[in-house]
Formats: structure tokens, C-alpha cells, sequence
């Protein structure tokens, strides 16, 4: 070989070889060891190498019996064949002289049949990214170099291992394959033992290091929240020691904790992750997905590691790394911190939920006490309050939840409602807000303290449910303002009035009903339904489907003032099926739907029977 490759094999290194027998199989299971303990780039080197001794040593023995470097480089098939690695070969070849011992230039071609090497790894492997015969290039690339004596250079171009048809390769001098090969010498290689060790030896050092940081990083956590730290404490920890932003965001990545240099540009770019997921997730109603291990997410500014935070087998938020575009990161190696970190929130937050738990519970007990009269006096209802945190000598409201699964009414499902319940009161716990809730005859009530802009938060408290449970559909009665915590059943009486008149609106107040409200607190009950038993005549019953549909039909009308082409449109019904309907009530009740007297008090009972709960439209 030339001069300027002397760290190649030659065939001199080779003395006194004795050849042993091996079956395909056993070779496979070597193989395997070889890649499995050394790695795929070490291992090409390693099996390479191993070829080309096996070539040199072949083609040593051919050339005691000829000189000849063509009859030579015909034997080579047959040697070849000979070691059992290949079923057949078709090869062809060009070769130029610069005189008769002398190679001027070599072009050789061909294919490998049915050969062991991609068959074990297949095996034992699976499919490759590369040509993966090794020993049957470094043995063609030894035999040819040995023979031509100058370095020739086999390379491997396609291999039914990775997918193609056939094992092809092709052959040439070193020379002329020029940078192409590059890479590939350096394969024949003999790396230095102590090199090797040298290298095995900084590779364990740094995964010893890399080790030994995690599990430092993990202790610091976990002391953390034993100590009584919370979740921005522990996000600033993380922060301070790796100078990458990292937030906590909910399923919906709403944040929770951040810690960085910038919230406001995390925000921002926290927006554009969200419509990023929301665009590629359309086939799903567009709801965004759900992350059940650590995963690597990408926008046009920013990159994320995020990790789900599971707690009780349950994801309930992600642990998020954040890196802005164009800034240099190594985000494989950030996986176990991000890890670990995420663990630490599931101890946390497993902490917090059971803790959390018994004093929701608590307090559902203490408002549930209330409402059912058990304090005698107004002042034990206030000391009890302050002992729990809540001035209830203070103004308040009443809320009632209720919700429908999308497409059907769901009733006495009290899993959900118990789920719908926590959601709310986590939301509430971390808003800041101090707010009495639990569950009350079926229903969900919340006793809220007067506070700013309270419409405007309880809509987003009904948004952070229908994020958290998409499938459902929920709807909000308010009370008035009350001042009088012994009163609190009155103005329960309210929202839940104001619930069952949540019809068109997902939120309402008792104040928006108008004179409906001012009859029903009244508690002129028994007048409001001897008024429409009178005024209805044979609809009030309702005794069936079609007395059902009349009276349906009947709110409609009413409710459009009148104007038919609305209804139709409302009802689904045609003209003449509308005036059919029309002409039909007005016989029954002995009315004039298009008397604007009787028409509004009609709607006016109308909608006093919805607020009882005594008619559904």
C-alpha cells in the first residue's frame, strides 16, 4: 500500500494464521455482542478489519500459487465463496496496467447473494440506516489491496438490510475514489488499545458525572419539598442552576409557576404553542393533545422539552425547559433534569392534593351545615367562618353549576360532579380566590365574597372546566348580593332559579330575570301555578309528546315576538306546519297569540314555570 496509508492493515501483520470453522449463526451471536458492547461505528471498524485479515490471508496463499493479478482477482469469487459468509457473487470488472505488475486504475462492480452478515443482523437488529456487510467489504477490500499490492477500497452501496434489494458493491483504488471514502478509511484504522481505554475511560468518567449531577439535582428537589417549599420555589431552584426558563403549565397549558428572565415573552410564546397544537390537532375537534411522556416540541421561535405531571396514574399538568430560537442548547442531555423535576411536582402536588382534598371536604361540610340550618346563631356561623379563613359577616352571592353531556342530559352522575368540583376548587386555590364550595342536592354551589368584576372571573372559571372537560356543556346561576349569612337558602333559592333560566346564556343572574324574578321571590308560588293552570287550560298537564311540542312551540313564538319565519327557523317547521300549531294552542287556551297583552303575560308564565323547574323548553 502507499506510503501515506502505513496505519491501514498489511499483509505482513498477518503470520502463522491457522484457520478455525464456525457456523453463520454462532458468528451472528458474536456479531451481535460486538455492536450490542461496542457500539454500531466501532463495530463497522472492529468487523472491517476483521474482513480485510481474512482477505489479506486468502489472497497470501493464493499468490504462492501465481503471480498472475488477473487470474488472482478471478480466484478472489471463489475464496470468497469458500469462507461460507456469501451463497453466490456476480461480479465484473475493468482493470487498466500501467505495464504487467503495475495497476494503472480498477472499476469493479457486483453483488453479494444471500449473504450471512445482513441476514443476522436482520435477526438479531432489524432493519439498518446503512449497509451493515462489513466483513464481506473489509475481506474484498483486504484480498484486492493484498493482491493489486496498492490500496484498493471496497464500498458497500446498497444492502437488503437497510431495506434494499440486493447486497451491491463496488470496488477502486484508494485514490480514485478521492473524498467520497474519507470517512470510510478511517474505519481501517487500528486504534490503539490504550487509546481505546483512554476514550471508554472519559466516556464513563463523563456519564459517571452526568450521573452523579442528576442525582444531586434529584436530592436538592426532594429536599425542597420536604422542607415546605412550593412550586415556584422549586421552579426557581431549577432555573438558578441551569439558566433555562421552566414553567408549569396545566393540561391546558395554562401557566402555573414560571421561572425566567421574561414572562411576558414566555407568554407570548406559550400563545403560539397553543395555536401551533390546535392547528395540527383540527382532526380532533381541535382540542389540544394530551403528552403522556417527555416529548420535544417545536415552533417557528422557540423549542420545548416538556414532561407530563402524573399524579395517582393521572397526567394533571407538564414540567416545561423552554428555548428560544437561535440559542444553543443540548436538549437530550436536559431529559433526566427535566425528569426529575417533574417528579419533585408530582410529590408536591400529591402532597398539596391530599391535604388539599380533606380541607375541600371540610369545607363543602361547613357551607353544606350552613345551608341546612345546623349553627343556631349567626355568630357561630361567622367564628366558624374566620377559623377557616372567611369573613362571612362580609357581602356574598350564591353560584349553582350545572352541566349536560354534549348531545344528551346526564343526571345522577356524581362522579363527574365530584371531578367537576375539585377542578373548580383547584382553579380557585390558585387563583387566590376564597370561595366556599361543595355539593348540595345535586347540584354544585359555591358561597362567593363580593368581589371585583365577579362575571367576567366566573367566566373564566366556566372556560377552565369546558377546557378540562370538552365533552360537556355547563351553565352558571348567580344570586343577588346577600348581607345576611342566616339567609343563605333565600338567595340559594336564587341561583338556582337563575340556573334552570340558563337557557340561551351560559351564565346568569337572578338580578337579569326581572319581574320573573321579583314574582318567584315572592314566594307566590302556589298563586304562579294556579294563574298558568288557568291561563294554559288543557297545555298546563302536559301530559304528552304532542301537548309537549304545543307548548314548546307556544314559548317560541312568544319568545320571537311573534315573527314566524324566527320560529320556523327555531322549530324546524314549515309554514304550514307552523300555522298549523298556532291555530291549535290558540283553540286550546281560548287565546290571541297576536294580542300583545296576552301574549306577554302568557311568556310571562311561561318563564315563571321554567325558573320553578316546573316546565323544560
Amino acid at each position: 500500500m502507499n506510503g501515506h496509508q502505513a496505519n491501514i492493515l498489511e499483509p505482513s501483520d498477518i503470520k502463522d494464521n491457522k484457520k478455525i470453522l464456525t457456523t453463520t449463526s454462532a458468528f451472528g451471536l458474536l456479531r451481535k455482542g460486538i455492536i450490542e458492547n461496542l457500539g454500531t461505528k466501532r463495530a463497522k471498524g472492529f468487523l472491517l478489519r476483521y474482513g480485510w485479515s481474512l482477505g489479506a490471508t486468502d489472497a497470501e496463499e493464493a499468490m504462492k500459487t501465481t503471480t498472475s493479478i488477473d487470474e488472482l482477482l478471478r480466484q478472489a469469487s471463489i475464496l470468497h465463496l469458500s469462507t461460507g459468509h456469501i451463497k453466490d457473487i456476480q461480479s465484473e470488472r475493468i482493470l487498466e496496467m500501467s505495464d504487467s505488475e503495475t495497476i494503472k486504475s480498477i472499476l469493479g462492480k457486483g453483488k453479494w447473494i444471500d449473504s450471512f452478515e445482513a441476514n443476522e443482523h436482520l435477526k438479531h437488529h432489524g432493519t439498518s440506516d446503512i449497509p451493515v456487510c462489513h466483513t464481506l467489504t473489509g475481506y474484498a477490500s483486504g484480498y484486492m489491496t493484498t493482491v493489486c499490492k496498492k490500496g484498493v477500497i471496497v464500498k458497500e452501496i446498497s444492502c437488503i438490510a437497510k431495506g434494499d434489494a440486493e447486497c451491491c458493491f463496488e470496488a477502486r483504488l484508494q485514490e480514485d475514489w478521492g473524498s467520497e471514502i474519507h470517512e470510510e478509511q478511517k474505519f481501517y484504522s487500528e486504534s490503539n488499545i490504550i487509546e481505546e481505554l483512554e476514550y471508554t475511560y472519559e466516556q464513563l468518567l463523563e456519564q459517571r458525572n452526568y450521573i452523579d449531577k442528576v442525582s444531586k439535582f434529584h436530592k436538592k428537589l426532594t429536599e425542597s419539598v420536604s422542607n415546605g417549599s412550593n412550586l415556584q420555589d422549586i421552579a426557581d431552584t431549577t432555573f438558578k442552576l441551569f439558566r433555562i426558563p421552566i414553567s408549569i403549565e396545566d393540561l391546558s397549558f395554562q401557566k402555573i409557576v414560571f421561572s425566567g428572565d421574561d414572562e411576558e415573552e414566555y407568554c407570548r410564546l406559550n400563545h403560539e404553542l397553543k395555536q401551533s397544537l390546535i392547528r395540527k390537532n383540527r382532526k380532533n375537534n381541535n382540542i389540544l393533545p394530551l403528552f403522556n411522556e417527555t416529548t420535544k416540541l417545536r415552533t417557528e421561535n422557540q423549542e420545548r422539552l416538556i414532561t407530563p405531571i402524573i399524579v395517582q396514574r393521572k397526567v394533571i399538568g407538564y414540567c416545561t425547559f423552554l428555548y428560544k430560537k437561535n440559542t444553543v442548547n443540548n436538549i437530550e442531555n436536559n431529559i433526566m433534569f427535566i425528569e426529575r423535576f417533574a417528579n419533585a411536582a408530582s410529590l408536591y402536588l400529591l402532597n398539596q392534593k391530599t391535604s388539599f382534598e380533606a380541607l375541600e371536604k371540610m369545607k363543602g361540610y361547613f357551607l353544606e351545615q350552613i345551608i341546612k340550618g345546623q349553627y343556631s346563631t349567626k355568630e357561630e356561623i361567622i367564628n366558624r367562618g374566620r377559623h377557616m379563613g372567611f369573613e362571612l359577616e362580609k357581602p356574598f352571592y350564591i353560584a349553582a353549576i350545572d352541566y349536560q353531556e354534549r348531545g344528551k342530559t346526564v343526571k345522577n352522575q356524581i362522579d363527574h360532579y365530584d371531578q367537576v368540583l375539585e377542578t373548580i376548587a383547584k382553579y380557585l386555590d390558585i387563583q387566590g380566590y376564597k370561595v366556599l364550595i361543595g355539593l348540595y342536592e345535586g347540584q354544585i354551589i359555591m358561597l362567593i365574597p363580593e368581589m371585583n368584576n365577579l362575571l367576567p372571573k366566573m367566566e373564566k372559571i366556566l372556560k377552565h372546566v369546558e377546557t378540562t372537560y370538552p365533552s360537556y356543556q355547563y351553565k352558571i346561576g348567580i344570586s343577588d348580593k346577600s348581607e345576611e349569612i342566616e339567609c343563605i337558602v333565600d338567595y340559594l333559592e336564587e341561583s338556582l332559579i337563575a340556573l334552570r333560566m340558563a337557557t340561551e346564556k351560559k351564565i346568569i343572574s337572578f338580578k337579569d330575570l326581572g319581574i320573573v324574578g321579583v314574582l318567584i321571590n315572592s314566594k307566590n308560588i302556589s298563586g304562579i301555578k294556579k294563574i298558568a293552570k288557568q291561563e294554559l287550560g288543557p297545555l298546563y298537564q302536559q301530559k304528552d309528546m304532542k301537548q309537549k311540542e304545543l307548548i314548546k312551540t307556544l314559548y317560541v313564538f312568544l319568545a320571537n315576538g311573534g315573527k314566524l319565519q324566527q320560529t320556523m327557523d327555531d322549530l324546524s317547521l314549515s309554514m304550514s306546519g307552523l300555522m298549523y300549531r298556532i291555530n291549535k294552542i290558540e283553540t286550546l287556551i281560548n287565546k290571541n297569540l297576536r294580542d300583545s297583552t296576552q301574549s306577554y303575560q302568557l311568556l310571562l308564565i311561561l318563564d315563571s314555570l321554567q325558573a320553578l323547574g316546573e316546565l323544560e323548553i
